[in-house]
């Protein structure tokens, strides 16, 4: 028999003092912030979220399935409406343990659109190729790593662009193997944007900036952890420096160590007091393999 983990709705006041990593307004690259793979044996986790408003009521966002199979590997993403009829599905192939097909599926379309991976004899991602619904082609990434497998640049070709280089993003790394900047170039390889990484002795992405191609800084993040290596705290500043948005972040976590419950809220400042306000929230139930 599985084994199933309820989540129970609790003080919206005490999560406010625990921790949570959120959703990335910026797409930062992945290797700075990881997807946390689940502890255990997990089958599925079916999450549900909230928006939420100053009088602590939620209201239904979306209900998201995630399924596992028994190597831990994600299998397929199922997304459901507000009404619980379904919209999105995202399923992944594998083989010899490496991703080599990942499809995406709507109920109102007939064909799913594919992107195909070509791999190493190592399992990195050499090309990932976009094939729609209808069969065109979208476009095709192209990855080339450094002696340490490391992905060093990235470029993307279009096919509306009759295959022409129309992006691509470089990677630099510190001593230690992290993640320290990425630029991004246009068609004529012009500079777009830059990013830059800072962290700690953990290898907690403490502090991330983005430039734009005359070098001035567009946002900066301040990041803080929990032990378990989740935000407990994300503070926005301006090119100007200035603070401009502040979010507090809560978990719960079940007997595995895998988060069930987690909370966003928003810091703000009025006449002579500091208060939160609650901005999102997300349960999950958990359930494991015997």
């Amino acid at each position: 028999m599985h084994r199933i983990k309820l989540i129970l709705i609790a003080s919206v006041l005490i999560f406010f003092q625990q921790t949570i990593y959120a959703e990335q307004p910026y797409s930062w690259p992945a290797s700075v912030f990881p997807t946390k793979q689940p502890l255990g044996k997990v089958k599925t986790i079916t999450e549900t979220a909230y928006t939420m408003n100053d009088s602590l009521e939620r209201r239904l966002k979306y209900t998201l399935i995630l399924r596992y199979n028994r190597e831990g590997q994600l299998e397929s993403e199922e997304y459901y409406n507000i009404d619980g009829s379904p919209a999105n599905r995202i399923d992944y192939r594998y083989e010899d343990g490496y991703l080599v097909l990942k499809t995406q599926s709507h109920p109102d379309i007939i064909n799913p659109d594919r992107e195909i991976y070509r791999l190493s004899k190592d399992g990195r991602i050499l090309e990932a190729e976009k094939i729609f619904s209808k069969g065109n082609y979208g476009w095709k990434f192209r990855n080339s790593y450094n002696n340490l497998g490391q992905i060093v640049l990235t470029s993307k070709y279009d096919r509306y662009w009759k295959w022409q280089l129309v992006y691509s993003r470089m990677f630099e790394y510190d001593e230690r193997g992290f993640l320290i900047s990425t630029e991004g170039f246009g068609m004529k390889s012009e500079l777009l944007w830059r990013d830059e990484h800072k962290y700690d002795e953990e290898g907690l992405c403490v502090e991330s900036a983005k430039y734009n191609p005359d070098g001035e800084i567009v946002v900066r993040i301040i990041n803080e952890y929990n032990e378990k290596g989740f935000y407990v705290r994300r503070e926005f500043f301006d090119k100007d420096e200035e603070s401009y948005a502040v979010y507090t972040y809560g978990w719960v976590y079940d007997e595995e160590g895998n988060w069930i419950e987690k909370i966003v809220g928003r810091e703000c400042i009025g006449d002579d007091i500091e208060y939160l306000i609650p901005d999102s929230m997300i349960s999950r139930r958990i359930e494991y393999y015997e």
